[in-house]
């Protein structure tokens, strides 16, 4: 079989299609529960909770990817922040 250039694109447009509907679960299960985190959230008043809440988080929801893709996205995170908070 050979692979052709429309082949590897449908691949990784399945791929891409895969990963965004389980995003989506995700997201869609954080919103069914996120009015019961609220108050726990409301909890963190100090910089260093804050941290360790930012670092539990992250550890947590990335454990199938890999370290480079976390330090990226954290910048990536970071920038947006910046912009917003001006």
């Amino acid at each position: 079989m050979k692979i052709t250039r429309d082949k590897i694109k449908q691949l990784v447009e399945q791929e891409v299609e895969k990963r965004q509907g389980d995003v989506a679960r995700v997201n869609k299960k954080i919103d069914s529960f996120a009015s019961q985190l609220e108050p726990l959230l409301d909890r963190i008043n100090t910089r260093v909770e804050f941290e360790q809440f930012l670092k539990d988080a992250i550890r947590l929801s990335s454990k199938n990817v890999k370290g480079q893709d976390i330090l990226a996205a954290i910048r990536r995170v970071l920038q947006q922040l910046q912009k917003e908070l001006k």
